[in-house]
């Protein structure tokens, strides 16, 4: 099972300013990808091969849920951890 938190989008891509250094890929059969839009505030499942944006939500959690539900299995939980910037804290 995988982890995702919010800390983990809020650096910046220098090479696609507006957006998060972190993208999170769902199954690679689907050929999708989380990122957070910086300039608008919101999480967006954005097709990887031409950057479409197919779905946007304010809350991390809301993301996470419709990307379990593309996935067709609960297998992504929001939660700091080992990966998170702010140092693990829960």
């Amino acid at each position: 099972m995988g982890t995702i938190c919010e800390h983990e989008f809020e650096g910046e891509n220098p090479k696609n300013p507006g957006y998060s250094m972190t993208e999170y890929d769902l199954y690679a059969r689907l050929g999708m990808t989380i990122r957070k839009n910086l300039r608008l505030n919101v999480y967006e499942i954005i097709n990887i091969e031409t950057k479409e944006v197919l779905y946007s939500f304010k809350d991390i959690s809301r993301v996470v849920e419709k990307a379990n539900q593309l996935e067709g299995v609960d297998n992504t939980k929001v939660k700091c951890g080992v990966g998170c910037p702010k140092n693990g804290r829960n």
